[in-house]
């Protein structure tokens, strides 16, 4: 009887290496796979990358004179609108002292202007009270693209 609780008991001591073993094979042959295809995956984007790379490269040489042109007209574009922007500063300023001087008010423009002219009659105004006189420069604004 001794004899048999002791058989009983040393099949709780048994360990099956083998079947503990490929457990943690098959996790490692798991792994291995997965290593395997993200290292494939890589390649792929490593490659793809590299075609996207030499495309763009081709195609900003392709289109450089297009974008150096574009370049310049934005430039140009530029310049225009500033230029444009001061000359209506300058025509804003000139109305300014013109409206101050006849002492035109902002709430009728038109009668105010003209209230000036129709109460004078016939006085003339003197040359030097004027407020200086500034030119503005009127050019063509496609003068500036035709170089290009």
């Amino acid at each position: 009887m001794l004899e048999d609780i002791a058989i009983d008991y040393s099949t709780y001591f048994k360990v099956d290496v083998l079947e503990g073993f490929k457990t943690v094979q098959d996790v490692v042959d798991n792994m291995l796979t997965r290593l395997e295809e993200l290292t494939s995956v890589l390649q792929m984007v490593k490659l793809k990358n590299g075609d996207c790379c030499n495309i763009v490269t081709e195609d900003i040489i392709k289109y450089r004179r297009e974008i150096n042109v574009l370049g310049k007209r934005i430039s140009t574009l530029s310049n225009v609108l500033m230029f444009l922007s001061n000359n209506v500063d300058t025509v804003e300023k000139q109305v300014e002292r013109a409206e101050g001087f006849f002492g035109v008010q902002n709430d009728n423009k038109l009668k105010s202007l003209l209230k000036p002219f129709i109460k004078r009659g016939r006085e003339t105004i003197p040359d030097n009270s004027l407020p200086p006189h500034h030119k503005i420069d009127l050019s063509s604004v496609m003068d500036n693209f035709q170089s290009m």
